[in-house]
């Protein structure tokens, strides 16, 4: 949408497809594999305010990749060379997360899903900024800021979206709710 960084775009794509490749050499010929996008390369998608090395997405189906063949390089605009990979570490069991964020999430259009057995969708803002606040490091608090200086939803959607999270977890929630309470 607002990337300032395409050729970090173009090495998301280039990753993506090695990710088709290693399905369709395993024989998948299934439904269309949906990879959920979250993290730095979402707000990447949303606001293309900063670079990121890591691809944290979960997906519709569990997968067998090699994740060690998981990595793309590539040079920033400034000519520093850089490269992304696909987090194997990544997991959404952790993040704060509305019950309906797949639902809700959107595809990232013009990156050839058309064509790929896997299909990237991208959570929906509010959503990312939703996920951000159970990490809530100085990145994430830039990314939410980010995301909300560009007016991709308002205080009371957070504050909604979040609250309404909530109630699916269980735990001490108070430390979330304090900082919901300053970012909005």
């Amino acid at each position: 949408m607002h990337s300032l960084h395409p050729e970090l775009t173009e090495a998301l794509s280039r990753l993506l497809d090695k990710m088709n490749d290693s399905l369709t050499a395993g024989g998948y010929q299934g439904e269309p594999v949906q990879m959920y996008l979250a993290g730095g390369m979402a707000v990447h998608y949303y606001c293309g305010t900063r670079y990121t090395e890591d691809v944290d997405a979960s997906f519709s189906h569990r997968l067998a990749l090699p994740f060690d063949e998981m990595v793309i390089d590539y040079v920033r605009d400034d000519g520093s060379p850089a490269s992304i990979y696909l987090d194997p570490t990544y997991t959404d069991a952790f993040a704060l997360l509305h019950p309906d964020h797949r639902q809700d999430s959107r595809e990232w259009e013009g990156l050839g899903n058309e064509t790929r057995r896997i299909q990237l969708r991208v959570f929906s803002p509010v959503d990312l900024a939703v996920s951000k606040l159970s990490r809530f490091t100085p990145v994430d608090e830039g990314d939410v800021e980010a995301l909300a200086v560009r007016q991709l939803f308002s205080a009371d959607e957070l504050q909604q979206r979040a609250t309404e999270a909530m109630d699916y977890y269980v735990g001490d929630l108070s430390w979330i709710r304090h900082r919901l309470t300053a970012v909005c």
